[in-house]
């Protein structure tokens, strides 16, 4: 019997069409983008105390949490189309990076911060978390990144006044300082041609919620953590450093002040409160473990035996 066929041939879905394609920059196959992004990593957590701090001055509170959500690298910038968000430049090298910030949460935070009294309780126009998670919390699974996200596609942008983005631009330097100390405001708006490297924080004031958004660029990426921090430091300096270092290990030594050669019954029939007579050497050698350094005059001082270095031993009178 020959087995049936269906007829009713299933439409095979189109993985090809612009939506589902992204340009792929072949350097996130490998290990550059991987590693830059790695070596970064210490100092986006850094930002996170740092965000706490400055939040905490500028509002005269000591309740304001920051968490970081999620940190990685994604080969197609999405923009974030219900915010306003503020570019830097670095001086140094090529490329930008956006902050973005979650304008109901800054709107309440530049109040405090220039005087107003704002409510930074629940019923506040404030974005809220869809987890019931505190964001001081300092591990997050990735269950409660996604949890935490809120769709926000389809939400108008909201401008902010000149008091918000100057305080939206004092907490994105807090931020990117943690990395380096050579940023400037841009007026242009970027376009990123390649993968960006997307970190996501969460801000908690009281009840109210929001989010920050950083999005840099991964050429600037590459070029900030080209270097090791100690490749950076002149050679000479490391080795100065290397020297001091080296010298403050603490070095015990040694010398023999006196030797006796005594018969072995004579050793063997010594008892307790039995006197060996000796003299002590005029000349010592002084030792760094077995390692012969000076000779010595073995003298008297203020009640004190001492040694007084009279001469170096040389590397080839060691032998």
């Amino acid at each position: 019997m020959k087995p049936s066929i269906n007829k009713n041939k299933i439409k095979p879905r189109n993985i090809h069409s612009s939506k589902n394609v992204f340009p792929i920059d072949i350097r996130s196959l490998g290990r550059p983008l991987n590693a830059a992004q790695q070596s970064l990593s210490p100092y986006i957590s850094q930002s996170v105390k740092a965000l706490e701090k400055t939040l905490n001055s500028m509002t005269r509170r000591t309740d304001c949490h920051v968490k970081l959500l999620s940190y990685g690298l994604e080969v197609s910038y999405q923009e974030m189309k219900d915010r306003e968000p503020i570019c830097f430049t670095h001086n140094k090298y090529d490329g930008r990076c956006l902050v973005s910030f979650s304008q109901p949460l800054t709107h309440l935070i530049a109040e405090a911060f220039y005087g107003g009294t704002p409510t930074f309780s629940r019923h506040s126009a404030v974005e809220s978390p869809q987890t019931t998670d505190n964001v001081s919390d300092t591990e997050s699974s990735d269950s409660d990144v996604e949890a935490s996200t809120t769709s926000v596609s389809d939400q108008p942008i909201l401008l902010m006044n000149a008091s918000e983005k100057r305080v939206q631009a004092r907490l994105a330097a807090t931020m990117l300082n943690q990395i380096s100390h050579q940023w400037q405001v841009s007026t242009e708006h970027p376009t990123f041609s390649n993968g960006v490297l997307h970190a996501k924080f969460a801000i908690q004031i009281e009840d109210s919620y929001g989010e920050i958004h950083l999005h840099l660029d991964d050429d600037l990426l590459l070029q900030l953590t080209s270097q090791d921090i100690v490749t950076q430091v002149d050679p000479a300096t490391v080795d100065n450093l290397r020297d001091m270092h080296l010298k403050q290990v603490p070095l015990r030594l040694n010398a023999v002040l006196s030797r006796q050669t005594l018969p072995l019954d004579q050793v063997i029939n010594l008892r307790v409160g039995d006197i060996i007579s000796t003299e002590i050497q005029e000349i010592v050698d002084v030792h760094a473990g077995t390692l012969p350094l000076y000779q010595a005059h073995v003298v008297e001082r203020n009640g004190h035996l001492v040694l007084q270095v009279i001469d170096n031993i040389t590397p080839q009178e060691r032998h």
